[in-house]
């Protein structure tokens, strides 16, 4: 899976350095970006529209990086809830007499009765 990651990550820095080359002419234009509602009043200097894009890549690779820091602390914390409760089960089990070994002790209670 590491290397089907690594191989889609090079194509599609193969495409972006691509789509640079063949629009370095429409990338060098310039725009100004305006924000008008009621009071407020805000413009820009002239950006060029590369610099747009890059801003839109980073900013989707931050919003990606921060939805999967999310996830994986949450996903730790599951962890740690199931150790949790794993150790309590585990004090139920010491508690009652049985072994919290698994299924070597089940099995040698059941060849006992026979």
């Amino acid at each position: 899976m590491r290397y089907i990651k690594l191989t889609f990550a090079l194509l599609v820095v193969v495409l972006a350095i691509v789509f640079i080359v063949q629009n370095r002419v429409v990338l060098e234009h310039s725009f100004q970006l305006r924000f008008d509602i009621m009071l407020v009043k805000v413009q820009t200097e002239l950006i060029p529209v590369w610099v747009l894009l890059l801003f839109g890549y980073f900013l989707g690779a931050f919003t990606a990086f921060l939805y999967f820091v999310v996830h994986h602390l949450r996903q730790r914390q599951t962890i740690r809830h199931l150790r949790q409760n794993l150790e309590v089960l585990n004090q139920e089990l010491k508690r009652a007499g049985v072994s919290p070994e698994g299924h070597g002790s089940a099995e040698a209670a059941a060849t006992s009765h026979d």
